[in-house]
């Protein structure tokens, strides 16, 4: 069986169209080299976004392009993390990146009161995730046993067999390493990032599963908001 927290990361990429999933990469690109400079090598943010843009076919020409604008951009970014509870033990984090912050938190409190949800006090809903590297390994021509012999030596925290992938956690600072030493063993890399990921799941009712869909719908249609993350595993 797959992960849960795949299947329910699943419902966020079904819902967005590419041309929004690229308007939301240039806009951390340009965010991030604004406030840690161009140089991706001095800026782990930078190069964040810009691994991330790759993964999502944004091209190269598109992410220089936002690197060298991020200097002239004029618009004030700040990045907001909202800790959320939902029905049923449902635990959300959504990260907003918005140059007003009254019109995302309107917004958001809005998609909330439709899901009978409601914005937690710091570290409330946090310390419910585990914050690291997360590596997706192509299954073809490669069983468990040679992955892990072939990165037996590297500091890997777990290694998950799903239906259709490896999966690879690391601790968050040790990810780039790990990352770069398996692509040098010509182990194919479906996605990699570092992720909020939850230590446990909740399954929701049919209605609850509805009303989780829409909000991560709205949330997906809104400029302001970047990324939502949830523990739910499967609909009951």
């Amino acid at each position: 069986m797959p992960r849960k927290h795949l299947i329910a990361s699943g419902i966020n990429k079904k819902q967005q169209s590419q041309a929004k999933v690229w308007n939301k990469l240039a806009k951390e690109i340009k965010a991030a080299a604004k406030v840690g400079g161009l140089n991706p090598d001095a800026n782990p943010r930078l190069k964040a976004a810009i691994d991330k843009a790759l993964q999502n076919n944004l091209s190269r020409e598109s992410i220089q392009k936002n690197i060298n604008g991020a200097e002239k951009d004029k618009d004030s970014l700040t990045d907001y993390l909202y800790e959320i509870y939902g029905p049923k033990g449902l635990a959300i984090i959504v990260q907003g990146l918005t140059d007003n912050q009254n019109r995302l938190l309107s917004s958001l409190k809005g998609y909330l009161s439709k899901l009978k949800a409601e914005i937690g006090k710091p570290n409330s809903v946090k310390n419910n995730f585990n914050y690291c590297g997360q590596i997706i390994i192509d299954k073809n021509m490669l069983t468990e046993d040679s992955l892990m012999e072939q990165t037996l030596d590297l500091p890997i925290n777990e290694l998950i067999e799903n239906d259709d992938c490896f999966e690879i956690l690391t601790n968050a600072k040790d990810f780039y390493n790990v990352r770069d030493e398996i692509s040098k063993r010509n182990i194919n890399i479906i996605e990699s990032e570092i992720k909020y990921i939850p230590n446990d799941y909740v399954n929701l009712d049919n209605e609850n599963f509805e009303k989780l869909e829409k909000f991560l719908s709205s949330c997906e249609e809104d400029d302001d908001i970047q990324w939502v993350v949830t523990n739910f595993g499967e609909v009951e």
